[in-house]
C-alpha cells in the first residue's frame, strides 16, 4: 500500500468541466487577464464575503503584493518561526526585517505574548499564521492589539481555506488575507494566489502591484512585478472553489477518524479543535512523545508501509542558516517552537484518504514505534 502526504481531488465532472473551459480559452486566444479570472475572483470574494479578491501567480506573490503596500524599508514585522520561509521572505522582498515570534505548543500557532514583548517602534505590523487550517484562537486578541498600537494586521491563510471560527472566514479577521493554491493545498489552481481585503485603497493598488506596476490606462505609476493569475490557474482554481465546502467536510471527516484511531495510542498526543471553529485540516498534525526520533520513524513509515508523512514547520524559521547569518537568530532564542516542533508528525492528509487507511496507518504506527530504540530529542547546535 502507498498512501501519499497530500494530493489535490478532481472528480470525472470536474475534469470535464475543466477540460471544456481550457478548450473555450485555448479557441479565445485569451490566456491572461481574462474572464475566467476575473469570476475567479468574483466568486472567491462573495464565499469569504469580503469586498475584494485579487488573484496573483502564487501565494508567495500574494505576501510580496500585500506587504508592498505598507513601505516597510527600516521597519520590523513580527511573523511566527513556525511557518514556511515564504512568509517572513516576504517582508525582506518588501524592503522590512522579519522578526520571528514563538509559537503557542497547543495551536502551534504565534505565541500572541511574545508578539507583544517584541513590539517596538520600528514595529510596522504583524502576519498570523493559521497553522494546518486552525484560525488562530487569538485572533480576536491580537487585531485589537494591533489596532491600539496601530499595527497592520496580515493573515496568512495557506493552510486556511475555508476556515472559519464563529462563523468568520480565515481571511476576513485583520486587514489582508493572503491564499496559496499550491496542488497540496485544501484547493488548487495548480499554481496561483489570492488577496482578499475590504480596503479600497489596498484592493486598488494591489491590482496596480501584481501588473509590473502599471494602471488600467497602461501608465506606470508604482515599481511591480508580473504577480498575474493565467486564465488556465483561474479556470482550474474556480472550479476548486466550487468544491471547496465539500473538501473541508471530507478533512473533518478523516480529522474524525484520526482522531478515534489513535486517542489511547501510547507516545502520541493529538491536537484538539474547539467547538466553535470549522478547521480546513489541510494537516493533521500530532505531537510524538520526546523519546520518539520522528526522522527515523517517518522513515521508517515511508520505507516499510509506504506512508508518507510531513511537518510544520521543522526546522524553525529562525533556525534556517541564512536567517541566523542575516539577522544572528539562534537556537534558544525561541525554546517552545524548538522543543516541540521536532516532535510534530503529519499524517496524511487529502480527501482520497478512507477509514481503511486510517486504520491501516495506525496499525503501522503501532508496529513501528515499538521497533524504533527510545532516544531523547534535542536542537542540534548545526542548525
Amino acid at each position: 500500500m502507498s498512501i501519499s502526504g497530500s494530493c489535490p481531488y478532481f472528480s470525472n465532472q470536474s475534469i470535464d468541466e475543466i477540460t471544456n473551459e481550457i478548450r473555450s480559452m485555448l479557441k479565445s486566444g485569451k490566456l491572461t487577464d481574462g474572464p475566467y479570472g476575473q469570476e475567479f475572483e468574483k466568486k472567491f470574494a462573495h464565499y469569504n464575503n469580503t469586498k475584494y479578491a485579487i488573484a496573483v501567480s502564487s501565494g508567495s506573490a500574494s505576501l510580496d503584493v500585500a506587504l508592498r503596500h505598507y513601505e516597510l524599508r527600516g521597519r520590523e514585522v513580527i511573523v511566527p518561526t513556525n511557518t514556511f520561509i515564504a512568509t517572513p521572505n516576504g517582508v525582506i522582498f518588501a524592503g522590512g526585517k522579519p522578526v520571528f515570534a514563538d509559537m503557542n505548543a497547543q495551536t502551534l500557532g504565534i505565541d500572541i505574548e511574545d508578539v507583544k514583548r517584541k513590539v517596538n517602534r520600528n514595529t510596522a505590523g504583524v502576519i498570523v499564521v493559521h497553522i494546518g487550517g486552525l484560525v488562530c484562537p487569538q485572533i480576536h486578541e491580537l487585531k485589537a492589539f494591533c489596532r491600539q498600537r496601530g499595527l497592520f494586521l496580515i493573515e496568512d491563510c495557506a493552510h486556511a481555506h475555508g476556515a472559519m471560527m464563529d462563523g468568520k472566514k480565515a481571511g476576513t479577521f485583520g486587514d489582508v488575507g493572503c491564499f496559496s493554491f499550491y496542488p497540496t493545498k485544501v484547493m488548487t489552481a495548480c499554481e496561483g494566489g489570492m488577496i482578499i481585503t475590504d480596503d479600497d485603497e489596498i484592493a486598488k493598488e494591489t491590482r496596480i502591484t501584481r501588473t509590473n506596476g502599471q494602471n488600467t490606462d497602461r501608465y506606470m505609476v508604482m515599481l511591480g512585478h508580473n504577480w498575474r493569475m493565467s486564465e488556465l490557474s483561474a479556470i482550474v482554481g474556480k472550479n476548486q472553489l466550487e468544491h471547496l465546502d465539500e473538501f473541508l467536510a471530507k478533512r473533518n471527516q478523516v480529522a474524525g477518524w484520526y482522531q478515534e484511531a489513535l486517542l489511547d495510542v501510547e507516545g502520541i498526543e493529538l491536537f484538539h479543535k474547539p467547538p466553535n471553529f470549522r478547521h480546513s485540516y489541510y494537516k493533521y498534525p500530532i505531537k510524538l512523545a520526546d523519546t520518539i526520533d520522528r526522522i527515523k520513524l517517518a522513515g521508517t513509515l515511508k520505507e516499510q508501509y509506504g506512508i508518507e508523512t510531513g511537518h510544520v514547520y521543522y526546522p524553525p524559521c529562525h533556525l534556517h542558516p541564512y536567517y541566523k547569518e542575516t539577522y544572528g537568530t539562534r537556537a534558544g532564542d525561541l525554546p517552545t517552537a524548538e522543543r516541540v516542533l521536532p516532535q510534530v508528525m503529519c499524517l496524511p492528509m487529502h480527501c482520497g484518504v478512507t477509514k481503511e487507511n486510517v486504520k491501516y496507518i495506525k496499525n503501522a504506527l503501532i508496529t513501528a514505534l515499538t521497533k524504533l530504540p527510545l532516544q531523547s530529542i534535542t536542537v542540534s547546535s548545526a542548525l
